[in-house]
């Protein structure tokens, strides 16, 4: 494990217990995913790092028929996962510790394969790799994420100080689709973008970076971080006429993969 996967192992150890209050889970892309999977009767699937299970429970809302691996690198967060999961009375899953690039699946065994704001913490290629080969030939892979230009475009990239420079593991469409076709085997099928609006306050922005609701906020240093923070503070006021009231829209973009 390198100094900088070491450090976000340290990290999501940390925020695991609040990960699911300090991050916003958004249900457009669920909703679409669940129209794409409307024909599949009962869905066999995996969350490639599924974080403290957020996204998992709105699998299960949506999503008929659903079995679902829950598979992270650390343990606090599939802890998290399990007991949010069983608390809300969902008992058809399973957790699995795996690194991606170690990742054993069953050949051919899986409907769906999903990853959602996670796919900059892994190798592009070797992930989806390692999913066609897990996945059945009419089945789906989705990879949620946000793309650097999306990062540039939000409050955080416009306002808060380095936070596009410190953030370089973000992939850009065009990088994406070209890894893609260097896998014979799979095609992408829809690219879709998502913009969803966010109504908040500065006390709230405020929180979010002190809590490290990005992992992003992990790369500063201490005393840099708390520069940047007074920084980004005074931008806010200078761009938002009231600091109670602050809309901005958040950007993130879907890709379905199915094999050839």
């Amino acid at each position: 494990m390198s100094i900088e996967q070491e450090n976000m192992y340290s990290h999501f150890l940390k925020i695991a217990p609040s990960y699911k209050d300090i991050r916003t889970t958004d249900i457009e892309p669920i909703l679409f995913i669940k129209e794409n999977l409307k024909d599949f009767t009962e869905i066999k699937a995996v969350d490639i790092g599924c974080g403290a299970g957020r996204y998992d429970l709105l699998f299960f809302q949506h999503l008929k028929n659903l079995y679902l691996t829950c598979i992270d690198i650390n343990e606090s967060m599939l802890m998290e996962t399990s007991n949010y999961l069983k608390n809300n009375g969902i008992t058809d899953f399973k957790t699995m510790k795996s690194d991606v690039n170690e990742l054993q699946l069953e050949n051919h065994s899986m409907d769906c394969i999903f990853t959602f704001n996670a796919i900059h913490h892994f190798d592009f290629i070797k992930l989806i790799k390692n999913a066609e080969r897990a996945i059945k030939k009419t089945g789906l892979i989705f990879i949620y994420t946000r793309l650097r230009s999306q990062n540039a475009r939000s409050i955080w990239g416009q306002h808060f100080p380095l936070f596009t420079e410190k953030e370089t593991r973000l992939y850009e469409l065009y990088e994406m689709k070209q890894w893609i076709k260097s896998v014979d085997s799979l095609r992408l099928e829809t690219a879709k973008s998502f913009k969803c609006k966010r109504n908040t306050t500065l006390k709230q922005l405020v929180e979010k970076v002190k809590t490290k609701h990005y992992s992003t906020f992990s790369l500063y240093k201490e005393n840099e971080l708390d520069e940047a923070l007074r920084i980004f503070q005074k931008n806010i006021k200078r761009h938002f006429h009231d600091t109670n009231k602050i809309e901005w829209f958040a950007e993130n973009i879907l890709l379905i993969l199915k094999p050839k």
